[in-house]
């Protein structure tokens, strides 16, 4: 019986054998086929859809001690505090950041040992930041969950984002001294990308270039920080690390413009509640595409410069913007960047290595579909 590389896929199941945590669910069938499910929602709803990619049986179940570490890692002395945090990791995620890490480490010499407290840090740091964006955006919920600002207030939020920040870095100090410069870059082009995010709001004089400068800060760097960490802990060789560095980065861009596309067609299956981005003013791929179409003066312009947009004023963008093709551009976009991500794959040495990072590329540009 094959046992080194099992299949997953990313569903909704009504009835789970093997429970992680509230959020994040494993699936054993006839110990071939691995089902990873989420919640939608807050809650476990059945998706009508199941994509299938190739997942090392020893990665997932590394996985499942990543997820306890993480809640070691946020207990304290504090029950507050505690419960803060365990709600926020609670309320789910795809832990794709902690993955890259340990699928990462596969190209050399594989050791949880060492790879574990990157692959802890790694998404605590992104769980900090979570946190944070949620005050700045005064978000409710989260994944169906009430938000720690909405529930104990601004303060509480960011003592806790704070918190789970420290963590992150208290962990990291009893690591390797390059990874720590590694880790601490990546946090600190992720801290730079909010702000240029914020500072660029409703500015509708934006070019992609523009859009593609923040998402590498936001959400690149770090996708490149887990997989360049992963592969230089276990000893990969160097051409092999910056391969996928850059794998890691055009894939965390092509991340970020989905999530755009995601926050246009929303719904129950996506978990995401649809419009944000137009309520905040964020200037996103789909609005680009959009108002390269439409032009400075239409309508949608109009309304992504809005400091407050009334409900009906999201609800007109939204079909404007789905119903000029922007969405099918944006997907392109986002494919254009798996691609070059999945074409750094050429030279790593090791095809299960591979075969698992063209995957995850598939899973950035195929969820909800």
């Amino acid at each position: 019986m094959k046992t080194c590389l099992q299949q997953f896929s990313l569903s909704f199941s009504k009835k789970p054998r093997l429970q992680l945590c509230s959020a994040l669910i494993y699936t054993i069938e006839d110990c071939l086929t691995l089902q990873v499910c989420f919640f939608a929602n807050g809650q476990n709803k059945k998706k009508a859809m199941s994509i299938t990619y190739p997942i090392p049986q020893h990665i997932l179940h590394d996985l499942e001690k990543v997820e306890k570490e993480l809640v070691n890692s946020v207990k304290s002395s504090n029950g507050l505090l505690t419960e803060a945090c365990l709600i926020t990791l609670k309320a789910g995620g795809k832990r794709l950041r902690p993955a890259l890490v340990l699928m990462a480490g596969m190209v050399g010499d594989y050791d949880l040992d060492t790879l574990l407290p990157i692959a802890v840090a790694s998404e605590l740091i992104h769980m900090a930041s979570l946190i944070h964006d949620d005050v700045l955006d005064n978000a409710l919920t989260r994944r169906g969950v009430a938000t720690i600002n909405a529930t104990w207030g601004e303060q509480a939020a960011i003592a806790v984002g704070d918190f789970v920040f420290s963590r992150a870095f208290e962990i990291l100090s009893r690591t390797d001294t390059y990874m720590i410069e590694v880790m601490v870059k990546a946090a600190l082009d992720l801290s730079l990308g909010e702000f240029d995010q914020m500072a660029t709001a409703r500015v509708i004089d934006q070019s992609l270039a523009d859009y593609l400068q923040k998402a590498r800060r936001k959400t690149a760097a770090l996708f490149a920080a887990c997989c360049e960490a992963g592969s230089y802990l276990s000893g990969a060789k160097a051409y092999e690390v910056n391969a996928l560095t850059s794998y890691g980065e055009n894939l965390g861009i092509a991340f970020q413009i989905y999530d755009d596309v995601l926050d246009i067609i929303g719904g129950e299956a996506t978990g995401k509640a649809a419009g944000v981005d137009i309520l905040d003013g964020t200037v996103t791929v789909p609005i680009l595409c959009a108002l390269e179409q439409l032009g400075p003066k239409s309508r949608l312009a109009e309304i992504v410069s809005l400091e407050k947009p009334s409900d009906e004023d999201v609800k007109t963008a939204l079909e404007i913007i789905y119903n000029c093709g922007a969405i099918d551009k944006s997907k392109d976009i986002a494919r254009s960047y798996v691609d070059l991500a999945i074409n750094e794959l050429k030279i790593i040495s090791k095809p299960d290595a591979v075969s698992v990072f063209e995957g995850i590329g598939r899973f950035v540009i195929e969820r909800y579909h």
